[in-house]
């Protein structure tokens, strides 16, 4: 709720031109759309082989999780239950990897943003002191 009235009070503080710069860019995209985001990136190719990773060791957990619930003896029990954890494991830390990419690039975009509404107000300054 505050950080609405906070969007509210600087739309109606921006000239109507600085408003419509602003409104622009003040939609996030959506969460497929940021996702979507990395394989635009510099580093895409870094994104796309975690993903295919991610897939990989998805696949190996779901394996291990059908052969652990197909076993007997409690020696490939255990050793299924360990595939399956470290499966797990490595597709949860690739995808922590990944939201801090998104979030990365979430930052960046906030700080293009404040970037431009400096810009303006430095424009507009220097407008006013002529």
């Amino acid at each position: 709720m505050k950080n609405q009235n906070i969007d509210d009070k600087i739309k109606q503080a921006l000239a109507a031109e600085d408003a419509e710069i602003y409104s622009q860019f003040a939609e996030e995209p959506s969460l497929l759309a940021q996702s979507l985001q990395l394989l635009k990136t510099r580093n895409r190719w870094l994104n796309v082989m975690v993903m295919v990773v991610v897939t990989v060791f998805m696949g190996v957990g779901i394996y291990s999780l059908w052969m652990f619930t197909q076993s007997e003896e409690t020696k490939s029990l255990i050793g299924w239950a360990m595939s399956f954890g470290f499966s797990m494991a490595v597709v949860s830390m690739l995808k922590i990897w990944a939201w801090m990419e998104i979030e990365k690039y979430s930052t960046i975009r906030e700080i293009k943003r404040l970037e431009l509404q400096v810009a303006r107000l430095t424009q507009r300054l220097d407008d006013s002191n002529k």
